[in-house]
């Protein structure tokens, strides 16, 4: 398939328009009905599309999670703040992919596992830039992460720490996935040869998601290669559980899907706090506070209801007491 970019113009085509421009010989009706035709995209019927608008989406929106659980436990790990954005989640060619990458790369192969959807042997590749993972080795070697710009080979100490770190980036892609499905994550292998990944067809349909990665003054990349044959299976389930309801839909299956949902969030744990009172502390009297202080609440000792909170909210109000040799609260007043 043919996608075209937008065309770029030359300093003489700008001094041309600029020139135009300040002359009022340029016809804005015409550029208004240019704009406004309808746009034509070359459509490659040999090779149909795989994903679907949604199914990208879908996998952007997974990959947002990942990028921001990853950039937390990458913070974590370094000592050091940082960042990580989805830059796209593009379908194309397999080759396109292989053919991008270097004779010297850093690639994990994950599988993807669910027992009770019969998925198995689904795999993907996470590739890491090499500035990108040799700062990452700098910082865990005891480095600033200066060391990045370098030309040869990963040792096998530094192949046993991105063993490591693609493990636990197994373990978060299985966090930013759940919420749309339940997948198991594994790292099945660790490949530096762009000749042994070629584990799919150069032609097959694959959906390429790029990750940004800044470290300080570096920008590099994470790719993750998705082949639409490891996603298939997933989509189709994906799709059957969380199909859109029509307008036109039955009541009584309306109904029932309303129940079933209410019936899983019944389950939901939350979290219940009694506040006895509140008050008011400079950060001054904080650090001064010693052992036998006292604090005056804002609670006046008449008042003999007390506010019963719901993951912050204010659910009802209650009466502090004893129960079983434990303190409880009696539920007088419902709010919300």
């Amino acid at each position: 398939m043919a996608v075209g970019m937008a065309e770029v113009l030359s300093q003489q085509q700008i001094d041309e328009l600029l020139g135009k421009l300040r002359s009022g010989n340029v016809d804005f009706k015409a550029i208004e009905e240019q704009s406004s035709a309808r746009k034509v995209k070359e459509y490659d019927f040999l090779s149909p599309k795989k994903f679907t608008r949604e199914q990208l989406r879908l996998l952007e929106n997974i990959f947002d999670n990942f990028s921001r659980l990853f950039a937390l436990y990458l913070s974590s790990l370094l000592r050091m703040s940082c960042q990580t954005e989805v830059l796209q989640a593009e379908e194309e060619e397999y080759r396109e992919f292989s053919n991008a990458l270097s004779d010297s790369i850093l690639v994990g192969v994950i599988g993807m596992h669910n027992k009770e959807c019969n998925i198995d042997d689904k795999q993907i590749l996470v590739e890491i830039s090499r500035p990108v993972s040799f700062y990452i080795l700098d910082r865990m070697l005891g480095g600033n992460g200066s060391g990045y710009q370098v030309d040869r080979d990963y040792t096998d100490i530094e192949l046993s720490l991105m063993e490591y770190l693609f493990k636990r980036m197994a373990g978060i892609l299985k966090s930013a996935w759940s919420n749309s499905f339940e997948l198991e994550h594994t790292l099945d292998r660790v490949e530096t040869n762009a000749q042994t990944v070629q584990f799919i067809q150069q032609d097959e349909s694959v959906a390429i998601v790029v990750i940004e990665v800044t470290l300080n003054e570096l920008k590099g990349n994470v790719n993750v290669c998705l082949p639409a044959a490891s996603l298939e299976e997933i989509f189709k389930i994906f799709d059957s559980r969380y199909v859109k309801v029509s307008k036109k839909s039955d009541p009584k299956q309306e109904k029932h899907r309303r129940g079933a949902i209410m019936d899983s969030l019944r389950d939901t744990e939350l979290t219940g706090s009694a506040v006895l009172g509140k008050a008011d502390v400079s950060l001054r009297e904080l650090l001064a506070l010693q052992r036998g202080d006292v604090i005056p609440l804002h609670t006046k000792v008449s008042e003999k209801s007390i506010a019963v909170n719901v993951e912050s909210q204010e659910w009802f109000s209650g009466e502090l007491g004893t129960k079983e040799k434990h303190y409880a609260v009696k539920i007088s007043k419902i709010l919300q």
